[in-house]
């Protein structure tokens, strides 16, 4: 078998042409920022060239419903109230970490509608609320997820330390 020499390329050391730069820099934009500005990309009046829709300013709300993980199958045969516990310690932690996760990989979304259902039928709603960017960042210190997702602007309802149904 012949090895083939590979080659490395360092972007930041080469001069990319004017013309590039502009690809580069719209095939790195957000692809929902990408989708506006096609949006408002109007024809042209009268031949004048940029006699078009600039886009200045751009934010989105999302709404995201799912359904939560169960406790573990090895740990279904511990008790009711140690496995109430572990479900409740992983809804939060599940919920925070998605809610992260969903700002991080959506960078132009400033506002989230989160609504976790219990994942068995009737799968009733156990946490809800909207999330601000802004509010995300500010609970990334505290340590407790269940008080991340509170500050955050998450809604529970607790019966003895067991989440139960919001409505």
């Amino acid at each position: 078998m012949v090895e083939v020499p590979r080659i490395l390329l360092r972007l930041d050391t080469i001069e990319i042409p004017r013309p590039l730069r502009a690809l580069t820099a719209y095939l790195a934009a957000n692809p929902l920022r990408r989708l506006v500005r096609k949006a408002l990309a109007l024809t042209p009046r009268g031949f004048v060239s940029r006699d078009v829709l600039l886009l200045c300013d751009f934010s989105a709300r999302l709404r995201v419903e799912w359904r939560t993980r169960d406790v573990h199958p090895w740990d279904e045969s511990l008790p009711v109230g140690r496995r109430s516990e572990l479900f409740r310690d992983q809804a939060f932690s599940d919920t925070d970490a998605a809610i992260v996760r969903l700002f991080r990989f959506l960078p132009d979304i400033d506002e989230i509608e989160v609504q976790v259902l219990a994942p068995r039928l009737p799968n009733r709603t156990i946490l809800a609320g909207t999330v601000t960017r802004r509010d995300a960042d500010a609970a990334r210190s505290l340590v407790s997820p269940g008080m991340r997702l509170r500050l955050m602007g998450i809604r529970c309802r607790l019966e003895g330390g067991r989440l139960a149904p919001l409505d």
